[in-house]
């Protein structure tokens, strides 16, 4: 297992949370309130993260990487109103959770040869090929 893992695996299941949460939630806030109140909470829990030590280490802050961070905030702000909506208008949570997380995972993983010079292996080819089937039979569903 890559050093990587463990932390990616703990992430998939935060996510997991998350959705089966926000899931909870759709319907019972309206979604751009729900997407506020999502976004403060996880805010509060960074927050405690950098207070009391927890995962990550210490790197360098620079201009760039600051202005990056704030846009990946803006995009994941969007996502989270627009994911409020989905869930709210019926969207299953598998289907859905599995459109907006898998559909953003085959997006970047298609952009970032070109952007960061990532190799574009047959495996992640595969990977991608079968997160579009995964979407597009998920997407069907009433």
């Amino acid at each position: 297992m890559s050093a990587w893992s463990p932390a990616a695996f703990g992430g998939a299941g935060c996510i997991a949370v998350h959705y089966l949460l926000l899931r909870a939630a759709s319907g019972r806030i309206g979604d751009r309130l729900g997407a506020l109140v999502l976004e403060s909470s996880a805010c509060l829990g960074i927050a405690a993260v950098l207070a009391f030590g927890g995962p990550g280490g210490v790197v360098a802050t620079t201009r760039a990487g600051v202005g990056f961070a704030a846009a990946s905030g803006l995009a994941v702000s969007g996502a989270s109103v627009l994911l409020f909506t989905a869930l709210r208008r019926g969207g299953p949570l598998g289907s859905t959770g599995t459109i907006v997380l898998g559909g953003g995972v085959v997006l970047s993983a298609l952009a970032s040869p070109w952007l960061f010079g990532e190799t574009l292996t047959a495996r992640r080819t595969l990977g991608v090929v079968l997160g579009i089937v995964a979407m597009w039979v998920l997407s069907g569903e009433p």
